[in-house]
C-alpha cells in the first residue's frame, strides 16, 4: 500500500448540481436533450444511454439544470440515495442527483468504481430529518486511498470494465432479442399475418380464434407477504417478487427479498410454478415478467398461471401490449392506482387457436431461452465484479 496516498473523496472529484425546468412551461419539454432522473439508471448497469423524459434548449436555459458529459457520473442524492451510472451521452439531470466528474488526481473510469466501493459509506453520511441526502459535505467526510500512479488506477478500472462491458453486451443482446420476438408476435397477432391464415375474420379475429377473458388463460395468484413478525419465513432460496424488481427484464432471477421453504410453506397457496406471467397492478401499473423459479411475489402483482405450456410467451408479449388497458382499469378514482384481482382478471382479451399458439411457441421459444441464458450470464459476471470490486479498490489484489 506504500504506493497509495490517503485522501478525502471531496478532494478527488468535482461537483455539479442538477435542476428542473418548470413542469407547467410545455416549451421547456419533449424537446431533443435528455433529461435524467433516478428512475433512469441504477441496479447494478453501468452505463445510461436513455431517460423517460426530455427537454428543450430553452427548458435548459432558462432553468438551473446543467449538461454532464459522455462517460462523466450521476450518483442519486436525495430519497433513492447511491445509486450510480456512467452517462452514454450528454445530458441534463435533475436536482435529486449530482454530476461527478474526476480532477486531476484520478480519472472518471476509476472514479465510477471508487464511488461504486464507497457506497456503503456514502449512504452512512447522510443528512436530512425527512430524506436522506448525500450533500456536499457528505464527500468531505469519507476518507479513500487510491494509487497515485495513474496506471495503476487504470489497470484496475479497466479490469472491472471488461466485465461491466459483458453485462452491457448481454444486455443490449436481450433487448434486440426480445424485440425480435415481439416483432413476430405483433406480426401474427396484430396484423394477422401467420401461417395458414385465408384473410377470414369473424367478429373481426381469424376464424377459430375466441374473445376471452385473462382468467381463461390459467389461474389467478394474487401474491402476499408472509409475516414479517416470523424472522425464519425470509432469507432463504426462494425469490419474493416485488414492484421495483420488475423492472428492465423479461426474467426476474434474483430479488432483493427471499423467502425460506418454510416461508414459503406459511401460504403455500401463493406460491406460482415457473414461467407464470407477473403483472405490477398497484401504483406502478403494467410492468410485466416471468419468473423461471418457484416463487412467490407481494399482493401489488397478479400473475397468471397458464393451463396451456404453449401459451406463456403469447402471454407474455400480449401483457405487455396491453398497459394502457391495464393503466386505465386501475384509474378508478382513487389517489393510487389499483387494479384488483377481480377486475385483472375480467379484462377482455383474446384466445387464438392451438395450433396457432404452439406453432409461435416453437419459434420464439429458442428466442426466450436465449434471453433467459443471457440473464444467468449477467448474474454471473454481476457476482465476479462485485467480488473483485473491494479487492481491487482496497489493494488487498496487486495488478501487475
Amino acid at each position: 500500500m506504500s504506493e497509495w496516498k490517503t485522501y478525502r473523496l471531496s478532494d478527488l472529484i468535482n461537483l455539479v448540481g442538477g435542476g428542473t425546468p418548470k413542469t407547467t412551461v410545455p416549451e421547456y419539454w419533449n424537446g431533443e436533450i435528455p433529461w435524467l432522473s433516478v428512475v433512469d439508471f441504477g441496479k447494478s448497469i453501468k452505463k445510461v444511454y436513455q431517460t423517460e423524459k426530455s427537454i428543450t434548449e430553452k427548458g435548459l436555459n432558462e432553468s438551473s439544470t446543467k449538461i454532464l458529459k459522455e462517460g462523466q457520473i450521476i450518483i442519486s442524492a436525495r430519497g433513492t440515495v447511491g445509486e450510480l451510472a456512467v452517462l452514454g451521452r450528454d445530458m441534463a439531470f435533475n436536482q435529486s442527483c449530482y454530476g461527478i466528474y474526476a480532477n486531476d488526481k484520478t480519472e472518471n473510469n476509476f472514479l465510477y468504481y471508487l464511488l461504486k466501493y464507497s457506497i456503503g459509506k456514502i449512504k452512512k453520511n447522510t443528512h436530512g430529518a425527512v430524506f436522506d441526502t448525500i450533500t456536499k459535505q457528505t464527500f468531505d467526510n469519507i476518507e479513500v486511498s487510491i494509487p497515485e500512479n495513474k496506471a495503476t488506477q487504470r489497470q484496475i478500472a479497466q479490469i472491472l470494465s471488461s466485465l461491466d462491458d459483458k453485462i452491457e453486451l448481454n444486455l443490449q443482446m436481450n433487448q434486440t432479442l426480445e424485440a425480435m420476438a415481439q416483432a413476430i408476435f405483433k406480426e401474427w397477432f396484430v396484423n394477422f399475418n401467420f401461417p395458414g391464415f385465408d384473410g377470414e375474420l369473424v367478429d373481426g379475429l381469424p376464424k377459430g380464434w375466441n374473445r376471452c377473458l385473462i382468467k381463461d388463460f390459467g389461474k389467478i395468484v394474487c401474491g402476499k407477504t408472509p409475516s414479517k413478525a416470523v424472522k425464519e419465513y425470509f432469507g432463504g432460496e426462494y425469490m419474493f417478487i416485488k414492484i421495483p424488481d420488475m423492472h428492465n427484464s423479461v426474467f426476474i432471477i434474483e430479488t432483493t427479498d427471499s423467502l425460506t421453504e418454510e416461508g414459503l410453506n406459511s401460504q403455500s397457496n401463493k406460491t406460482i410454478p415457473p414461467f407464470s406471467i407477473c403483472v405490477s397492478s398497484i401504483a406502478t401499473v403494467g410492468l410485466v415478467c416471468i419468473n423461471p423459479e418457484p416463487c412467490q411475489t407481494n399482493q401489488q402483482i397478479n400473475s397468471i398461471v397458464p393451463k396451456n405450456k404453449d401459451s406463456r410467451y403469447f402471454l407474455y408479449f400480449l401483457t405487455t401490449s396491453m398497459k394502457d388497458t391495464f393503466l386505465a382499469t386501475a384509474s378508478g378514482g382513487t389517489a393510487t392506482l389499483n387494479m384488483n384481482t377481480s377486475q385483472f382478471s375480467n379484462i377482455g382479451a383474446f384466445m387464438p387457436g392451438e395450433d396457432i399458439l404452439k406453432e409461435f411457441d416453437v419459434i420464439v421459444s429458442p428466442i426466450m431461452e436465449k434471453i433467459l441464458e443471457n440473464e444467468y450470464n449477467i448474474k454471473s459476471l454481476t457476482q465476479t465484479r462485485d467480488t473483485l470490486l473491494p479487492k481491487l479498490m482496497s489493494g488487498q489484489l496487486e495488478v501487475v
